[in-house]
Protein backbone atom coordinates (compact mmCIF):
# COMPACT_ATOMS: atom_id res chain seq x y z
CA UNK A 1 0.00 0.00 0.00
CA UNK A 2 1.38 3.33 -0.63
CA UNK A 3 0.00 7.09 -0.53
CA UNK A 4 -0.65 9.49 -3.89
CA UNK A 5 1.33 12.71 -3.55
CA UNK A 6 1.43 15.88 -6.28
CA UNK A 7 -0.84 18.12 -8.12
CA UNK A 8 -3.12 15.08 -10.15
CA UNK A 9 -5.45 13.55 -7.34
CA UNK A 10 -7.97 10.86 -9.03
CA UNK A 11 -10.22 7.65 -7.34
CA UNK A 12 -10.27 4.39 -9.65
CA UNK A 13 -8.83 1.73 -11.25
CA UNK A 14 -6.06 1.44 -14.00
CA UNK A 15 -4.88 -2.26 -15.27
CA UNK A 16 -3.87 -3.84 -11.57
CA UNK A 17 -3.60 -0.56 -9.68
CA UNK A 18 -6.28 1.10 -7.82
CA UNK A 19 -6.46 4.60 -6.22
CA UNK A 20 -9.45 5.33 -3.76
CA UNK A 21 -9.77 8.12 -0.79
CA UNK A 22 -8.99 7.51 2.99
CA UNK A 23 -11.50 9.37 4.64
CA UNK A 24 -9.92 8.76 8.04
CA UNK A 25 -6.20 9.30 7.12
CA UNK A 26 -7.08 12.03 4.74
CA UNK A 27 -4.82 10.71 1.84
CA UNK A 28 -5.35 9.18 -1.75
CA UNK A 29 -3.80 5.04 -1.41
CA UNK A 30 -2.68 3.35 -3.95
CA UNK A 31 -2.66 -0.68 -4.10
CA UNK A 32 -2.59 -3.29 -6.17
CA UNK A 33 -5.11 -5.70 -7.29
CA UNK A 34 -4.61 -9.49 -6.32
CA UNK A 35 -6.11 -12.81 -4.91
CA UNK A 36 -8.04 -15.36 -6.19
CA UNK A 37 -11.21 -14.96 -8.47
CA UNK A 38 -14.63 -15.20 -6.82
CA UNK A 39 -15.50 -18.71 -9.12
CA UNK A 40 -12.37 -20.10 -8.22
CA UNK A 41 -13.04 -19.71 -4.45
CA UNK A 42 -16.67 -21.21 -5.15
CA UNK A 43 -15.95 -23.92 -6.77
CA UNK A 44 -12.37 -25.43 -5.69
CA UNK A 45 -12.43 -27.78 -2.54
CA UNK A 46 -9.07 -25.94 -2.33
CA UNK A 47 -10.57 -23.07 -1.05
CA UNK A 48 -13.16 -24.34 1.37
CA UNK A 49 -12.15 -22.91 4.72
CA UNK A 50 -11.40 -19.78 2.97
CA UNK A 51 -15.13 -19.76 1.73
CA UNK A 52 -16.56 -20.68 5.23
CA UNK A 53 -14.33 -17.66 7.03
CA UNK A 54 -15.50 -15.16 3.96
CA UNK A 55 -18.69 -16.55 4.59
CA UNK A 56 -18.63 -15.88 8.34
CA UNK A 57 -17.30 -12.72 7.73
CA UNK A 58 -20.49 -11.60 6.04
CA UNK A 59 -22.26 -12.20 8.95
CA UNK A 60 -20.00 -9.95 11.03
CA UNK A 61 -19.76 -7.13 8.75
CA UNK A 62 -23.82 -6.93 8.40
CA UNK A 63 -23.53 -7.01 12.10
CA UNK A 64 -21.32 -4.48 12.37
CA UNK A 65 -22.41 -2.35 9.84
CA UNK A 66 -25.99 -2.09 10.95
CA UNK A 67 -24.46 -1.54 15.19
CA UNK A 68 -22.79 1.59 13.36
CA UNK A 69 -26.07 2.76 11.91
CA UNK A 70 -28.14 2.38 14.78
CA UNK A 71 -25.48 4.52 16.60
CA UNK A 72 -24.75 7.08 14.07
CA UNK A 73 -26.16 10.09 15.94
CA UNK A 74 -23.15 9.58 18.13
CA UNK A 75 -20.41 8.99 15.09
CA UNK A 76 -19.26 12.56 15.70
CA UNK A 77 -18.07 11.73 19.03
CA UNK A 78 -15.46 8.81 17.68
CA UNK A 79 -12.07 9.10 16.06
CA UNK A 80 -9.57 6.88 14.84
CA UNK A 81 -10.94 3.47 13.07
CA UNK A 82 -13.42 2.29 15.60
CA UNK A 83 -15.28 -0.17 13.02
CA UNK A 84 -12.43 -2.59 13.28
CA UNK A 85 -13.50 -3.14 17.21
CA UNK A 86 -16.97 -3.73 15.85
CA UNK A 87 -15.97 -6.40 13.69
CA UNK A 88 -13.63 -7.99 16.10
CA UNK A 89 -16.19 -8.29 18.88
CA UNK A 90 -18.90 -9.79 16.19
CA UNK A 91 -15.78 -12.24 15.69
CA UNK A 92 -15.43 -13.00 19.08
CA UNK A 93 -18.98 -13.06 19.90
CA UNK A 94 -19.59 -15.61 16.51
CA UNK A 95 -16.86 -18.25 18.00
CA UNK A 96 -19.50 -18.61 21.05
CA UNK A 97 -21.98 -20.32 18.79
CA UNK A 98 -21.17 -24.34 19.34
CA UNK A 99 -24.77 -25.40 17.83
CA UNK A 100 -23.50 -24.77 14.07
CA UNK A 101 -20.76 -25.79 11.88
CA UNK A 102 -18.26 -23.51 10.81
CA UNK A 103 -19.37 -21.35 8.16
CA UNK A 104 -22.85 -20.71 9.48
CA UNK A 105 -22.13 -20.01 13.01
CA UNK A 106 -24.82 -17.09 14.20
CA UNK A 107 -23.20 -13.85 15.51
CA UNK A 108 -25.44 -13.83 18.19
CA UNK A 109 -25.11 -10.67 20.39
CA UNK A 110 -28.23 -11.19 22.78
CA UNK A 111 -26.57 -14.01 24.68
CA UNK A 112 -23.15 -12.08 24.77
CA UNK A 113 -24.53 -8.75 25.91
CA UNK A 114 -21.75 -7.98 27.95
CA UNK A 115 -19.46 -8.42 25.51
CA UNK A 116 -20.80 -4.90 24.21
CA UNK A 117 -19.72 -3.00 27.49
CA UNK A 118 -15.90 -3.30 25.63
CA UNK A 119 -16.28 -1.34 22.58
CA UNK A 120 -14.17 1.54 22.38
CA UNK A 121 -15.10 5.21 19.72
CA UNK A 122 -11.64 6.25 20.83
CA UNK A 123 -8.57 4.62 21.49
CA UNK A 124 -7.05 8.06 22.03
CA UNK A 125 -9.12 9.28 25.09
CA UNK A 126 -10.95 6.08 25.78
CA UNK A 127 -14.27 6.57 27.90
CA UNK A 128 -12.91 4.82 31.34
CA UNK A 129 -10.52 7.39 31.17
CA UNK A 130 -11.97 10.41 30.85
CA UNK A 131 -15.55 9.97 32.28
CA UNK A 132 -15.24 8.48 36.12
CA UNK A 133 -18.87 8.81 37.75
CA UNK A 134 -20.46 5.62 37.91
CA UNK A 135 -23.71 5.69 36.47
CA UNK A 136 -27.33 3.23 37.00
CA UNK A 137 -29.46 1.86 33.91
CA UNK A 138 -32.92 1.39 34.56
CA UNK A 139 -35.63 -0.45 31.82
CA UNK A 140 -39.23 0.46 32.31
CA UNK A 141 -41.43 -2.83 33.27
CA UNK A 142 -43.33 -1.94 29.24
CA UNK A 143 -39.65 -2.46 27.81
CA UNK A 144 -39.84 1.24 25.73
CA UNK A 145 -37.93 3.27 28.35
CA UNK A 146 -34.48 3.64 29.43
CA UNK A 147 -32.99 5.94 32.22
CA UNK A 148 -29.55 6.45 32.91
CA UNK A 149 -29.21 8.25 35.94
CA UNK A 150 -25.66 9.72 37.55
CA UNK A 151 -26.47 10.50 40.88
CA UNK A 152 -23.76 13.17 42.86
CA UNK A 153 -22.31 14.01 39.40
CA UNK A 154 -19.76 16.56 39.76
CA UNK A 155 -18.34 17.98 36.31
CA UNK A 156 -15.41 19.10 37.80
CA UNK A 157 -13.14 15.83 39.08
CA UNK A 158 -15.17 13.54 37.01
CA UNK A 159 -14.62 14.43 33.59
CA UNK A 160 -10.96 13.96 33.03
CA UNK A 161 -9.53 15.84 30.14
CA UNK A 162 -6.13 16.94 29.14
CA UNK A 163 -7.00 20.51 27.94
CA UNK A 164 -8.90 23.12 29.90
CA UNK A 165 -12.70 23.10 28.99
CA UNK A 166 -15.90 24.97 30.36
CA UNK A 167 -18.83 23.23 29.10
CA UNK A 168 -19.75 19.63 28.70
CA UNK A 169 -23.00 17.88 27.46
CA UNK A 170 -23.56 14.17 27.83
CA UNK A 171 -25.71 12.51 24.88
CA UNK A 172 -27.56 8.77 25.67
CA UNK A 173 -28.23 6.95 22.79
CA UNK A 174 -30.58 3.53 23.12
CA UNK A 175 -31.14 1.18 20.04
CA UNK A 176 -32.16 -2.29 19.59
CA UNK A 177 -29.43 -4.90 17.86
CA UNK A 178 -30.84 -7.81 16.11
CA UNK A 179 -28.67 -11.03 15.87
CA UNK A 180 -27.91 -12.88 12.37
CA UNK A 181 -28.45 -15.90 11.65
CA UNK A 182 -27.66 -18.16 8.30
CA UNK A 183 -30.77 -18.74 6.51
CA UNK A 184 -30.94 -21.62 4.69
CA UNK A 185 -33.88 -20.72 2.09
CA UNK A 186 -32.36 -17.22 0.78
CA UNK A 187 -28.87 -18.84 1.08
CA UNK A 188 -27.55 -15.84 2.91
CA UNK A 189 -27.10 -13.99 6.80
CA UNK A 190 -29.78 -11.82 7.97
CA UNK A 191 -31.10 -10.48 11.14
CA UNK A 192 -33.12 -12.42 13.51
CA UNK A 193 -35.81 -9.67 13.52
CA UNK A 194 -36.01 -7.20 10.50
CA UNK A 195 -36.79 -3.32 10.61
CA UNK A 196 -34.32 -2.73 13.40
CA UNK A 197 -32.41 0.53 11.89
CA UNK A 198 -35.31 2.72 13.27
CA UNK A 199 -35.50 0.91 16.80
CA UNK A 200 -33.24 3.81 18.24
CA UNK A 201 -33.14 6.86 19.91
CA UNK A 202 -31.22 9.84 21.32
CA UNK A 203 -31.40 12.21 24.23
CA UNK A 204 -28.85 14.85 25.58
CA UNK A 205 -28.11 17.06 28.69
CA UNK A 206 -27.72 20.49 26.52
CA UNK A 207 -24.60 22.42 27.50
CA UNK A 208 -23.68 22.52 31.17
CA UNK A 209 -20.82 24.72 32.78
CA UNK A 210 -18.66 22.80 34.75
CA UNK A 211 -18.48 23.19 38.62
CA UNK A 212 -17.76 21.67 41.36
CA UNK A 213 -21.15 21.31 43.16
CA UNK A 214 -22.82 17.65 42.61
CA UNK A 215 -25.70 17.30 40.77
CA UNK A 216 -28.30 14.73 40.17
CA UNK A 217 -28.17 13.92 36.13
CA UNK A 218 -30.81 11.52 34.50
CA UNK A 219 -31.45 10.99 31.00
CA UNK A 220 -34.58 9.38 29.72
CA UNK A 221 -35.21 8.02 25.90
CA UNK A 222 -38.18 5.48 25.23
CA UNK A 223 -38.49 3.58 22.10
CA UNK A 224 -41.65 3.72 19.82
CA UNK A 225 -42.53 0.69 20.24
CA UNK A 226 -41.98 -1.84 23.22
CA UNK A 227 -37.92 -3.46 22.81
CA UNK A 228 -37.58 -6.98 22.83
CA UNK A 229 -40.82 -8.47 21.96
CA UNK A 230 -39.35 -10.58 19.93
CA UNK A 231 -35.82 -13.07 21.21
CA UNK A 232 -32.64 -12.72 19.32
CA UNK A 233 -32.37 -9.31 20.00
CA UNK A 234 -30.28 -6.96 22.69
CA UNK A 235 -31.16 -3.19 23.66
CA UNK A 236 -27.85 -1.21 23.80
CA UNK A 237 -27.57 2.10 25.80
CA UNK A 238 -24.82 4.16 24.63
CA UNK A 239 -23.17 7.30 26.18
CA UNK A 240 -21.36 10.23 25.10
CA UNK A 241 -19.22 13.20 26.81
CA UNK A 242 -18.34 16.10 24.64
CA UNK A 243 -16.24 18.93 26.24
CA UNK A 244 -16.06 22.84 24.94
CA UNK A 245 -13.91 25.56 26.07
CA UNK A 246 -16.60 27.61 25.89
CA UNK A 247 -15.28 30.00 23.39
CA UNK A 248 -17.87 30.89 20.38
Amino acid sequence: MAELKGPIQFIGSMENIRVYYNKTLKRYIVSTKGGSSKELIKKSPVYARQLENMQEFKACAYWSSLLKQLLESMDHLARGYYFSGFMKLAKAIQKQDIEHEKGFRSVESSKAANLLTTLCFNKEHPFEDVFTQKFDVGFSSDNKTVTLTLPGFCSRYQILWPTRFQLYRLTMVIAELPDFEWNDMERCYMPRVAGMVKHTAKVFTGWKRQCTEPEDIVLTASFAEPALSLPGTTVIVALGVEVSSGAG
